[in-house]
């Protein structure tokens, strides 16, 4: 079949997206129920698209960012067709899926590895950050109250959300298990006068974190320290166990060991929660993804999760799947992102920009429309018989805005409620 054709019948699969396709060779063709289109995409010259055909997984975002693949329009609605057409006539020749292969066990999060995974990601640059996350710079899912909550307050609620369902009183000792630029141990600290140790493998996020911990005072009280989740062996176990993002950094091999460190890093009877991205059934990560924006990235399945969480002697008290806080996290950030693309391309290219703008989009339609699930998962180190009977002490109080509130402000109080 010729490319042009191939091409039509999948697009022909629209139902509920409306759009046109130019063509290499100037047709214009509309697609979709109604005539207004949402977007259009542009295609290069055949020879190039003919490209595709190997691994359109990973070509058709090379071809984008490099400007042979054009979308006018509505982007994420583009990407959304990834989820909803029927693209196995497209699927990997054999030489790809061993390149693709190749790529991922090079990228395979052993102790020495995983470090170089993150730095590819998070050590970018501190100012690109600051110029699209919230003002604690937490770059993981926010918690919305109302669909028309701002980043800054989800963000807030989402930090408050984690502190309620650790139930933290003070002076619980907590671990941070992949703390980011320390925004979640910060608002423990401070509205729960707990002591939190961070640990992250980013040397960008670290001295970030640790200015932010000194500027607010909070020294006695937070440690960010750069180290391998493997390598903690804390002389006693913490009370509280908490990940926030990090989780879809370990790979699928790493799984029990990762699990198997909790049981020396959290005590007896002690809480943890696990917050992570996922997905319902395994598979196969986004080739592209793993190339170009998170190398190691895997997302695990729920059962994979709850049954390695067993086999170790935890048992998981609650779980929580908020897919669409993320979808509403992502549009925000994709919205502050375009408001700062011109400063982002004087620091960096074109490219980086129409790279991370489709990543983002591409996150939002995963979490959207397709597999991306994003669970807070509760556990205990062992039975726990004195928790809540019900989810009531999660919603009782308006959470405190910020981890950045002025020292002295009044501190929120919840009970501990365990061993």
């Amino acid at each position: 079949m010729k490319l042009k054709q191939l091409i039509h019948k999948i697009f022909s699969q629209a139902r509920d997206t409306s759009f046109h396709a130019e063509y290499w060779d100037g047709e214009v063709i509309h697609y979709g129920p109604v005539a207004e289109p949402e977007f259009t995409v542009a295609f290069g010259s055949e020879r190039r698209m003919r490209n595709l055909l190997d691994n359109v997984k990973l070509k058709i975002g090379e071809a984008y960012v490099a400007g042979e693949l054009e979308v006018r329009g509505d982007l994420q609605r583009f990407v959304r067709l990834a989820h909803v057409l029927d693209v196995d006539a497209m699927a990997l020749s054999l030489s790809e899926k061993l390149s693709v292969a190749v790529m991922v066990l090079r990228q395979r999060n052993s102790l020495g590895k995983s470090k170089q995974n993150i730095v590819r990601h998070y050590d970018i640059s501190n100012d690109f950050y600051k110029l699209w996350l919230d003002d604690d710079l937490v770059y993981s899912c926010g918690y919305f109250r109302s669909s028309d909550d701002d980043l800054h307050r989800a963000q807030a609620q989402k930090m408050a959300h984690l502190c309620a369902k650790l139930r933290l009183s003070p002076g619980a000792r907590v671990l941070d298990v992949g703390c980011g630029w320390g925004g979640l141990a910060m608002y423990a600290a401070r509205y729960h006068a707990v002591e939190v140790t961070g640990i992250t493998l980013s040397e960008q996020q670290h001295i970030e974190a640790t200015r932010r911990v000194a500027s607010r005072q909070l020294g006695a009280a937070v440690d960010i320290r750069i180290q391998d989740y493997r390598q903690l062996r804390p002389i006693r176990p913490f009370d509280r166990w908490v990940s926030v993002g990090m989780f879809e950094h370990v790979g699928k091999g790493f799984i029990d060991e990762y699990v198997r460190c909790i049981t020396r890093q959290l005590r007896p009877g002690g809480l943890g929660v696990l917050h992570t991205m996922g997905r319902m059934a395994e598979g196969e990560m986004s080739p592209w993804l793993n190339k170009y924006i998170f190398p190691g990235l895997y997302l695990p399945s729920l059962a994979e999760i709850v049954d390695t969480l067993g086999r170790h002697g935890f048992n998981v008290i609650d779980v929580e799947n908020l897919r669409m806080h993320y979808g509403l996290t992502l549009d925000r950030w994709v919205e502050r992102f375009e408001g700062k693309a011109g400063a982002i391309r004087n620091m960096f290219d074109e490219a980086f920009v129409r790279m991370w703008r489709l990543y983002l989009h591409s996150c939002a339609a995963a979490f959207k429309y397709g597999y991306a699930n994003l669970w807070q998962i509760t556990f205990t180190n062992g039975l726990v018989n004195d928790l809540p009977l019900t989810r009531d002490f999660l919603y009782t109080a308006a959470p405190p805005l910020s981890a950045q509130s002025p020292p002295g402000e009044a501190r929120g109080t919840s009970s501990l409620g365990l061993g």
